[in-house]
């Protein structure tokens, strides 16, 4: 009997009103009945422009994440679109800190539900406030069903309510209340813009859902950009009816401004209705923040960067029990440690970087190419949405004061510091931002076999037939470059006439030497003697002027105090072309080439030219990878698929490959080394360490007995490249200068 297959599939079932009010519910929430008394406070009658302004950096990144989320609509939102774009260390940053931003948001409606719950019953406010977290802790665990309706009424019945509050009160408007919109200050507007930006978390709760949502091309742009609308235009209304009330007396302090407008206006009935709205908005805000609680974690640990404990499905209830109940514990334990504005302040300025972070996202993403993004959506804007959304949001980040500025630096290293602990190596994606901005997010293949320029640098007749023997084998054209040094009191050109006068017996040996060596049939040679004050600079303009493929130098251990004065270090620093360094003498014969590999750009380009080499010298290839003894089983297992989709591709040579588990990467190479005639391995590709060769690559290069080849690509983004465009001109002046020396002392 024939096998069924089987298809597993996730149901979408969210349509544009779903979608629309989780987006307006989470931000329509607590903020509207909270935040217009305490702004007022802050920035008077300009605390309209403050909501305007926040509401318009809300709308232009509705904009951007409509992009992102229909080019990417999985559940995680905005961590998945920021992690995507820019790395797992940034991704892992931007989901603690929304994880934590959340759990202030709800502990900053559960403030709001206890000042309103006083308008019924007078008792304790931090007593209500933690009895309702509790409360709703419990549910959650316990697993409720039809949230998702629940939420459409509680939305439809707070826009209705607000709707006639802002109509009804517009009656009774004094213009007069408009007329000194800037009197508290314009940085008193901006700062109060920051405190409010809190209500506008819910936009990148909403994205959260992405994953669930029918028809994402159409519904999600719609949703999202119509929710931060239509919220934008309350936030504003009501802050304009509050602003322009003919009586404010007592308003400008009052938590609850809403329902005491209304009480003024309509007796205890109005006050009431309105507090039953506040009732209804602060615990659906709260109920939210735990209700989403296991959606950055979920997120995350899909990649690797959060326990799965974290988002464990209780087998009774079906929840997971675990991120609702740290989560709601945390939330109910901030009650007690932060007033209501520093709740606001301080979830707000994570939101304000996680705005500026989705629009760089869109603007990286429309420059560079990330495989399987293709939105549906396009911002026809484009750049101009983005660059307000970034410019705005970093206007507001340092106006919220010291403490949510000191929470936003502190997660930063918090979320970078946990990357580091628990997710390198394992976390997904594997590529980071600036892969992303050189365009090499895919993994490079072993490159055909094709003509490579060699520039040999020649300074030692000790090792000059080794680097030469090498740069044969694994080149087609070779480059002999010698370098006299000239003094710097000397002008280049006498000192070239100097050279050609009295043929400096050694110098000339090069050049012999050179000549005289055996290059296999066909290979085309050139030799080149330069003359300059810096032998390092020397090396690094020829090998521009030839557009070297690669350049071969002798290996030489760094002395203590002056490493980097080296020419070989000097070279690293610089060279915009790959760097092959041996250590070591060549053997006569070549029969086994070791290549150590972990699938990272140097080793790659290490696998690349140990293929050339092979081909030249007939010698067979053994690719070795290292992996941890505690390295899960399926990480293993996908290193040797890896590995065998690697040497199937290899067909011009005898290849094979090992994978050892060993806790010392350096003990396993140089053991496996003893069986070979050559080793050869990628630097590290770290792009801002301290030193220029890896301590792994060093350590290797002092303990083996083989030669070695230690193979260094440069990154266009690194510390290397940016002391490169430093000293490039810096070069070019002091040539410069030394040339008009020399003209006026010939003078």
């Amino acid at each position: 009997m024939a096998s069924v297959e089987t298809t597993e599939r996730l149901g979408c079932s969210l349509g544009f009103i779903s979608t629309f009010t989780i987006g307006t519910g989470t931000m329509i929430g607590a903020g509207i009945f909270v935040l217009p008394g305490i702004a007022l406070a802050d920035a008077g009658s300009g605390a309209i422009i403050s909501f305007l302004l926040g509401g318009l950096i809300s709308i232009a990144t509705a904009i951007s994440m409509s992009e992102l989320a229909t080019g990417m609509p999985l559940a995680g939102g905005s961590y998945y679109y920021i992690s995507r774009t820019m790395g797992a260390a940034l991704g892992a940053v931007i989901g603690l800190g929304s994880w934590l931003a959340l759990i202030f948001k709800g502990t900053f409606a559960l403030i709001g539900l206890a000042e309103y719950s006083q308008i019924f019953y007078p008792l304790p406010l931090y007593l209500v406030a933690a009895a309702t977290g509790v409360i709703l802790l419990v549910i959650n665990y316990r697993g409720a069903k039809s949230s998702g309706s629940l939420q459409n009424f509680i939305v439809i019945f707070l826009l209705v309510i607000l709707a006639f509050f802002i109509a009804r009160v517009s009656f009774m408007v004094n213009p007069a209340n408009f007329s000194s919109a800037t009197s508290y200050g314009a940085t008193s507007i901006i700062t109060t813009a920051g405190v409010v930006f809190i209500s506008y978390l819910g936009l990148a709760e909403a994205a959260a859902v992405s994953e669930e949502v029918k028809n994402p091309s159409k519904n999600l742009p719609l949703a999202f950009i119509s929710s931060a609308i239509v919220v934008t235009l309350f936030y504003v209304g009501i802050m304009a009816v509050v602003v322009g009330f003919s009586n404010l007396q007592g308003i400008v302090t009052s938590v609850t401004p809403l329902a005491d407008i209304a009480g003024l206006m309509a007796g205890e009935s109005g006050r009431i209705v309105i507090g039953l709205g506040a009732l209804l908005a602060t615990l659906s805000t709260a109920n939210g923040a735990i209700l989403s609680s296991s959606r950055f974690p979920f997120a995350m640990s899909r990649d690797a960067l959060m326990p799965e404990w974290f988002v464990l499905i209780h087998q009774k209830f079906e929840t997971p029990h675990n991120a609702i109940l740290v989560t709601g514990t945390v939330m109910v334990l901030f009650l007690f440690l932060f007033d209501i504005e520093e709740l606001a302040r301080l979830g707000g300025a994570f939101n304000i970087l996680i705005f500026i972070l989705l629009n760089m996202a869109v603007i990286i993403l429309r420059k560079r190419t990330l495989p399987g993004y293709e939105p549906t959506f396009r911002d026809p804007f484009f750049p101009y949405t983005q660059i307000f959304g970034i410019v705005g949001s970093i206007v507001l980040l340092p106006m919220l004061g010291g403490l949510p500025l000191l929470f936003t630096v502190m997660m930063i290293f918090a979320g970078i510091g946990w990357y580091s602990f628990y997710g390198r190596g394992k976390a997904v994606p594997e590529y980071n931002l600036f892969d992303l901005l050189e365009n090499t997010v895919e993994k490079k293949e072993i490159e055909p076999v094709s003509l490579v320029k060699v520039l040999v640098p020649i300074s030692n007749p000790k090792h000059e037939r080794d680097l030469l023997k090498l740069a044969d084998f694994m080149g087609s054209e070779i480059i002999c470059l010698h370098v006299i040094e000239v003094p710097d009191q000397t002008n280049l050109k006498l000192a070239q006439e100097a050279y050609h006068e009295k043929k400096i017996e050694m110098d000339c040996r090069f050049k012999e030497e050179f000549e005289s060596y055996p290059a296999i049939l066909g290979h085309k040679r050139e030799y080149i003697a330069a003359f300059d004050h810096s032998i390092s600079n020397s090396i690094l303009e020829q090998a521009e002027i030839e557009q070297a493929d690669v350049i071969i130098m002798g290996w030489h251990e760094p002395k203590r105090f002056e490493y980097s004065h080296d020419v070989t270090n000097q070279v690293l620093l610089s060279s915009k072309s790959p760097i092959a360094l041996l250590k070591g003498h060549l053997p006569d014969s070549i029969n086994k080439i070791l290549v150590g590999y972990n699938g990272k750009e140097n080793s790659v380009y290490g696998l690349y030219l140990a293929e050339k080499l092979a081909i030249n010298t007939g010698a067979g290839v053994e690719i070795i990878s290292i992996i941890s003894p505690d390295e899960a089983q399926e990480k293993r297992q996908k290193i040797t698929d890896e590995l065998e989709s690697l040497v199937e591709k290899i067909t011009s040579i005898p290849v094979s490959f090992i994978v050892l588990e060993k806790y010392s990467i350096e003990d396993a190479l140089l053991e496996a080394s003893n069986n070979n005639d050559l080793i050869i391995i990628g630097d590290s590709s770290e792009r801002f360490k301290i030193s220029l060769l890896g301590t792994l690559s060093q350590r290797i290069a002092r303990h083996s007995k083989k030669p070695i080849v230690i193979v260094k690509k440069p990154k266009p983004i690194s510390r290397e490249s940016f002391n490169y465009l430093v000293k490039k001109p810096a070069r070019r002046i002091y040539a410069s200068l030394r040339g008009k020396k020399g003209q006026n002392k010939l003078g």
